[in-house]
């Protein structure tokens, strides 16, 4: 009985495992049946440039905002290049030049996007901005005006003409609103500005998804982390560098992670995920192995050590940053949900068999 207890146990929580894990992944992840048009902001450079280019190379059609249509068209240029080089073609992808902060520009891209595409499936809000790094004192009016109107009234006037646009469509469609610094309510010192509107937008998304949760208009957040672009670098010290060497990443590594979700979410048609690349877990295991990161992308004095963008991509870092994008892809979420579920019987059971042994 003593040894026949332990093998029958063993052999319970691994099927138990077996069928969590089919059954979390089947529940958890979806691949879309087919491929998918989407509407990304701020798509010109830095993150939502590398997640057009992550849904052109899974085989999605994309249209992508800029500030100006000159920078729109060079994006385009390399994306058809980078996704035909990586994946043998590039879907259809379009630029259009728009200020998200102003009305008529946003229905301006709603107007291309129908006119290219005929539907937007999925919508994602990642034009942003995050100002000097300085004490909100410190800051210019045009600063903390900048900021806000990008951030906030850029993705409530986007998130509006995408509700509209979605409405006009079978089968509704999904809006994917950014989070970051300050969306938990917690102090962003130097970055003030830029945290109150990234706890505004938690809160636009929260209301939508109550406002709309009888139609099939389905509201999504997405947390990528701290990821090394213009737009983190501004203003940064030499000791922020130091710590973004621990905790960040490049926009194509944070776009692969990205994107299969993403696509997830749309393909299950559920409202209200959280993807989020990040979590604190995630965080604490980067600061435990603080000392192997040193110098990942900036030495002791700041400067960057890292190569160029198209380095990364084409050139002979290319094989280094596909691994690290195929290891961001991974769907571990079902795995990790069915593992924790595992361990938790595999407690129960043991349990069980001290109270059997103890009364043998």
């Amino acid at each position: 009985m003593q040894s026949t207890l332990p093998v029958l146990s063993g052999a319970a929580v691994g099927g138990l495992f077996a069928a969590l894990h089919r059954f979390c992944n089947r529940k958890l992840w979806a691949a879309p049946r087919q491929p998918i048009t989407v509407v990304v902001t701020g798509g010109s450079r830095g993150l939502g440039k590398a997640l057009a280019r992550e849904f052109l190379a899974a085989g999605d059609r994309v249209l992508l905002t800029s500030r100006t249509q000159a920078a729109g068209d060079a994006a385009v240029r390399e994306l058809r290049e980078e996704v035909a080089a990586l994946a043998g073609s590039c879907p259809q992808v379009v630029a259009v030049a728009a200020d998200v902060s102003d009305a008529a520009g946003v229905a301006a891209v709603e107007a291309a996007a129908l006119a290219a595409f005929g539907r937007v499936d999925a919508w994602v809000n990642n034009a942003g901005y995050s100002g000097s790094f300085q004490p909100m004192m410190e800051q210019s009016d045009a600063q903390i005006e900048q900021v806000v109107r990008t951030n906030l009234l850029g993705t409530l006037l986007c998130t509006r003409q995408a509700v509209s646009l979605m409405r006009g469509q079978p089968g509704g469609g999904h809006i994917f609103n950014m989070d970051g610094a300050g969306a938990d309510g917690f102090a962003t010192p130097n970055y003030a500005a830029y945290g109150a509107t990234k706890a505004g937008i938690t809160q636009l998304t929260g209301t939508l998804q109550a406002e709309l949760a009888d139609t099939p208009i389905k509201l999504h957040t997405v947390s990528p982390g701290m990821i090394l672009t213009d737009l983190l670098l501004e203003g940064a010290t030499t000791a922020n560098k130091q710590a973004f060497n621990i905790l960040c990443e490049h926009p194509e590594t944070v776009a692969a992670f990205l994107v299969p979700r993403i696509k997830s979410a749309v393909a299950r048609d559920v409202g209200g995920t959280y993807t989020r690349f990040l979590t604190p877990g995630s965080a604490l295991y980067r600061l435990a192995t603080a000392p192997a990161r040193l110098g990942r992308f900036f030495d002791a004095e700041g400067r960057p050590v890292y190569p160029p963008e198209r380095e990364r991509l084409m050139g002979r870092h290319a094989k280094s940053t596909a691994r690290a994008q195929a290891a961001a892809r991974r769907q571990s979420g079902s795995l990790a949900l069915a593992y924790n579920l595992s361990v938790l019987a595999g407690v129960v059971v043991l349990l069980a068999e001290a109270q059997v042994l103890h009364h043998v």
